[in-house]
């Protein structure tokens, strides 16, 4: 084979390898960008799927509300609680309230409830965990009931006091006369069961500036800058907040790690300030059942309990109901 054969050959092996390998690049260069398109599609969907999550999380929330705000109502028309205001009869009301709170439990299948009797001018009155524990001037740092003072209109929010939960306020009437508010009171563990049910975890994550209000969360885990609320969170769940948490990630909203995707969004007290954040947590693999969540979560759209609760108020009592 001459000099002038073998130039072309190694031109044509050189040409062919070339091409091969411009092949190869161009063939990587595609893989990587339908990884990358494919990436980018899944995190849209991860986030939109959090986004659900969380919607339904607070439609869970504005149902826990209006059965709070419903069994207030409800308990005002009391007349053996009216009973024992006129007659200044604190174990009377103390005993009512058992009563009444035993029967409400029972029939709406909820396992926490509190309620607080407040006299006509925001003190502390009966407390149905504590028969001693009274005389306290609820108005210097309840703004719920500082508004309902003003106001003498039930409403139900999310509020600080001691705690951080879901109270419904609403003003007690004798014959036309103001003589006090009830208040009921309910944590978030009702719906931190229905989405433990369908495996999400969820958490209320409260900003620690506020412990100086919230005197009896100040023996909750903390993390970051936030105390965690919710009962509902044993050490695993801590565990798996304190990889996660901290002030850019739950601004941002959305976190993925280790296969668990995480989903924030603020949380509002009566007064539209933010008081913290709504957590939720659930496996990757639960995406593919995202569709499905909005049907199997989502309560009812009129609760059965809320008209069933809900009293007839005399005219001088029609006023608007707040819900915040």
């Amino acid at each position: 084979m001459n000099n002038t054969s073998k130039g072309a050959l190694i031109k044509t092996f050189r040409a062919f390898a070339l091409f091969f390998g411009l092949f190869f690049v161009l063939i990587l260069t595609l893989g990587f960008l339908i990884y990358r398109a494919n990436h980018n599609l899944y995190i849209e969907d991860a986030k939109n799927s959090v986004e659900s999550v969380l919607g339904l999380t607070q439609e869970l929330i504005s149902h826990e509300k209006q059965l709070a705000l419903s069994i207030a109502l409800m308990l005002a028309q009391n007349e053996t609680l009216k009973e024992g205001y006129l007659t200044n009869d604190r174990a009377l009301l103390f005993e009512t309230l058992q009563r009444e709170i035993s029967k409400i439990k029972q029939y709406l299948q909820i396992e926490t409830l509190e309620v607080q009797l407040h006299t006509k001018d925001a003190k502390a009155y009966v407390r149905s965990w504590d028969f001693e524990d009274y005389g306290d001037d609820l108005s210097t740092f309840r703004k719920g009931i500082a508004l309902l003072q003003q106001t003498k209109m039930p409403l139900v929010a999310i509020e600080l006091g001691k705690r951080l939960n879901i109270k419904a306020l609403c003003p007690i009437y004798a014959k036309n006369e103001f003589i006090g508010s009830l208040e009921i009171i309910i944590p978030f563990d009702e719906v931190a069961q229905k989405l433990n049910a369908k495996k999400i975890n969820f958490v209320i994550l409260m900003d620690k500036e506020l412990l100086e209000i919230g005197a009896w969360m100040k023996e909750l885990t903390q993390i970051d800058h936030y105390v965690i609320v919710s009962n509902s969170c044993p050490s695993e769940c801590i565990n798996a907040l304190s990889s996660i948490i901290s002030t850019s990630t739950v601004e941002r909203g959305f976190a993925r790690e280790n296969g668990v995707l995480f989903g924030f969004t603020p949380l509002f007290d009566i007064e539209a300030k933010q008081v913290g954040y709504i957590g939720i947590w659930f496996a990757e693999a639960l995406l593919k059942e995202s569709l499905l969540l909005r049907a199997s979560l989502s309560p009812r759209s009129t609760p059965l309990h809320v008209k069933t609760l809900e009293p007839a108020m005399e005219e001088s009592q029609k006023h608007e109901i707040l819900i915040r």
